[in-house]
């Protein structure tokens, strides 16, 4: 665990020390890091079972060999899903959902399908814990941005340091206010909401750190 442990951030160790013993069937959106944060979340445990979903091949496969690789492969699965669409899963089947660095990557319409589909898995009372980059992160500030007023979404130019392609995603920037707008309207209540500077990895791997720090904003809600 220790070489896994290496590659781990401010956000994702804040959303596993958030994890109460009870937190037995977790939803992790997102597992295209490899599944570092999901094989944490099961070696704390032997009792947990989590769920890691993203919507990229690649990913999926890298993350299913990394978990295979730890010896956690029967606590952890790792599977395609579209948290935009409705999931295979009855109501109140989680306890704990965690969900870094992923809803900003949704428009408006997008993230208000996911944080309702996501209330509807949790239990009652059942936690949500988000990470998201702000508004103030370093792409937002740089001129060749470009806003989307009908979708929320940013989109902006960086060279691939892996190809040395330039490339132009699109996030949803947040502020504090924002994020937690959308969340309480899902159906949540807010229990804290906090920013902070984070050297994020520009690669799913996490091999490759970004030249630069990025503000994040992360919240931790409960479904009431």
């Amino acid at each position: 665990m220790n070489k896994l442990q290496v590659h781990a951030s401010i956000s994702e160790d804040n959303g596993i020390a958030a994890l109460a013993d009870s937190d037995l069937n977790i939803y992790s959106v997102g597992i295209s890091t490899g599944g570092v944060a999901e094989i944490r979340m099961a070696a704390s445990s032997p009792k947990r079972h989590v769920v890691g979903t993203t919507i990229d091949q690649e990913g999926v496969v890298f993350a299913k060999q990394n978990i295979a690789d730890s010896g956690f492969g029967r606590q952890i699965e790792a599977k395609l899903e579209d948290v935009t669409q409705p999931l295979a899963y009855s109501d109140s089947s989680f306890d704990y959902v965690y969900a870094r660095l992923v809803l900003h990557y949704l428009p408006e319409q997008g993230l208000v399908k996911a944080l309702t589909e996501l209330r509807r898995v949790l239990k009652p009372a059942g936690r949500m814990f988000v990470v998201v980059r702000s508004t103030k992160s370093s792409p937002v500030l740089r001129d060749d941005s470009t806003f989307d007023p009908a979708t929320h979404l940013t989109t902006f130019t960086y060279t691939d340091a892996t190809t040395g392609k330039k490339k132009s995603p699109q996030r949803f920037f947040h502020t504090e206010e924002s994020i937690s707008k959308y969340v309480r309207d899902a159906g949540f209540n807010i229990q804290y909401v906090k920013s902070y500077d984070e050297h994020l990895f520009v690669d799913f791997r996490r091999t490759i750190k970004s030249p630069e720090r990025d503000n994040v904003i992360e919240l931790l809600a409960v479904k009431s």
